[in-house]
């Protein structure tokens, strides 16, 4: 008879360490400033109003950021570079078999659902949504503390497009990018202003329906203007 091996006893996974005393401190300041300014604005917000927010000493700002200018900076990246990194890992994953429709519905799906996906599991997520489409369409120095990864990620998506519509020119490419992000940032900023303009039956909040409607929508925009009849219908454009 064959001899048993003694299996090992299996170990219960070992739980993350819990945040240290500073740690939280550091987040309980980036969800507070990141609530005001998604509601007050950058300069609307004091770096009192943050810290009496936040249920902190006002020398914390200093201790944690330095400046309000790069709290501002922080409370942007924290969640960007985390939704970035999961728009990057579905591109890549997107299938380069199929019919040019259906890759560039992928693609359009890559880069909306990290946004709808972090909305569902983190309700502080939507401030994020708000500040970010309130910065984008201004012309705020953040901007510039930001545009590296931001760039990264545009340069991405364009190059992935313009695999997939090989005779579009440059303008093409860019502004189809650009409607893909303005239009998504408009979508999720929660701004009410389909709950004023419906009288409460849609909502801006409802961020599964827009998604819903925005990946079609988008899709075939980027197709119809990265399409020769698109670079047609361009041309004739007065």
């Amino acid at each position: 008879m064959r001899r048993a091996i003694p299996r090992k006893p299996v170990r219960a996974s070992a739980r993350p360490p819990e945040p240290s005393a500073g740690e939280r401190v550091r987040q309980r300041i980036l969800d507070g400033a990141e609530e005001l300014f998604a509601e007050r604005g950058f300069f609307g917000a004091s770096v009192r109003d943050i810290t009496e927010h936040a249920g902190v000493r006002l020398a914390a700002i200093n201790y944690h950021f330095g400046t309000k200018e790069e709290l501002f900076r922080d409370v942007i990246l924290r969640r960007a570079t985390v939704l970035n990194a999961e728009r990057l890992r579905r591109l890549e994953a997107v299938s380069t078999r199929g019919s040019r429709d259906a890759r560039l519905r992928a693609v359009v799906v890559s880069f909306v659902a990290p946004v709808l996906s972090a909305a569902r599991a983190d309700p502080g997520f939507r401030n994020y949504c708000t500040l970010i489409a309130q910065v984008a369409s201004s012309r705020l120095w953040a901007l510039s503390l930001v545009a590296g990864p931001m760039n990264d990620v545009a340069r991405a998506f364009t190059e992935v497009l313009r695999a997939l519509f090989p005779g579009a020119g440059g303008r093409a490419l860019h502004h189809a990018y650009q409607f893909l992000l303005s239009t998504t940032l408009y979508a999720f900023s929660d701004n009410l202003r389909l709950d004023s303009l419906t009288k409460g039956k849609l909502r801006s909040g409802d961020f599964d329906a827009l998604a819903g409607s925005l990946v079609p929508f988008v899709t075939a925009g980027i197709a119809t203007l990265c399409s020769s009849r698109g670079r047609r219908r361009e041309k004739s454009v007065e």
